[in-house]
Formats: C-alpha cells, sequence, structure tokens
C-alpha cells in the first residue's frame, strides 16, 4: 500500500493483491508479513501518546514492540484486532518464519505451510464456496485482508489516542 491512497480504495486493495501475483511463494509469505507488521505497527503508534521520539523506543526493530510477535500481542491485548484477527495474523507469522528459515525453497503446497494456510480463518468465513482455495490464495487473501483492514483502522487510530494527563494527584484531597 502506499502512503497517499486510502485504504479503502479498490484500486488500492487490486494493486496490492496483484502485487502477490508476480512474486514467488518465499517472496509472497515475506511480502504479506511485512506489510501487516508495518500497519500494526502504525495502528498501535497512532492509540499511543503523540511523542514520537518514545513511541519509537517501543516500536522500532531492536525495541519491546519491534518484533511482528509482539505488535500481534500487544494490538491484541489493547483491544486493536479479534481473535480471529490474532489468529491468523499468528499462523502467517508462522508461515513467514517457514519462509524466511528454509533457504533451500520452501512452497506453499509444502505440508507444514499448507496446513496453516488451510487454518486461517479470515478466507474460511469471506470466500465463497466455489472459489479455489490453494494454500496460497488463502495465505494472499487473508494478507491481503488484513492489511485493508489495519491500514484503515491505523488512518483513524489518532481519534483515540492516549494522551499524558496533566497530572495526577498524588492523594486524594475529598474535593
Amino acid at each position: 500500500m502506499t502512503g497517499k491512497a486510502s485504504p479503502n480504495d479498490p484500486k488500492e486493495w487490486q494493486r496490492l493483491a496483484s502485487e502477490f501475483q508476480h512474486k514467488g511463494d518465499r517472496a509472497a509469505a515475506i511480502l504479506g508479513a511485512v506489510y501487516l507488521e508495518s500497519y500494526l505497527g502504525q495502528l498501535i503508534a497512532g492509540f499511543l501518546i503523540k511523542d514520537k521520539a518514545k513511541v519509537d523506543t517501543l516500536l522500532g526493530e531492536e525495541y519491546p514492540l519491534g518484533s511482528f510477535s509482539a505488535r500481534i500481542k500487544i494490538a491484541y491485548c489493547m483491544g486493536l484486532i479479534s481473535a480471529n484477527e490474532y489468529n491468523d495474523l499468528h499462523l502467517i507469522l508462522a508461515i513467514r518464519n517457514i519462509f524466511a528459515n528454509d533457504v533451500d525453497g520452501a512452497t506453499f503446497s509444502d505440508d507444514g505451510i499448507r496446513e496453516k494456510c488451510f487454518m486461517l480463518k479470515i478466507p474460511r468465513a469471506l470466500l465463497l464456496p466455489g472459489e479455489t482455495r490453494t494454500p496460497r490464495r488463502l495465505f494472499v487473501f487473508a494478507s491481503t485482508i488484513l492489511t485493508q483492514h489495519l491500514a484503515l483502522r491505523a488512518t483513524h487510530a489518532t481519534n483515540q489516542r492516549r494522551t499524558v494527563p496533566d497530572e495526577f494527584m498524588m492523594i486524594d484531597t475529598g474535593d
């Protein structure tokens, strides 16, 4: 997704989906996870206080919320993603890790990857009964839908941004 295009723009969604079509399995798996990790970071940052330097110390690559796994967990614990999204994001993370660590050329048809793709809940709920359900198609569909949803939520996150209170009372004065 580009920074200026609206996540609700059907052309942007189609552009993202078509980007996967021109990639091999490994590149598609890693690309899908990269988009999701990035938009999870944007979504989380949008809810945090407006202090880029402090937020960056949480979300930076070497910091507590810098990993895809940590972002999935905190987004779920903050109520920013649903249980099904949490499930599918963890499956996508696991699939990405298999592809990233298998230099011999993993494919979506490999047993472990195929099983994980068929466990994705979002495609199962949204694809029509007659649509082809290959492991790669399920992965791409889930990644694309989740990316679009996270991007849209990230654009609205600042409406619910946390703020730093002016001052906390140390004691209750009874007023």
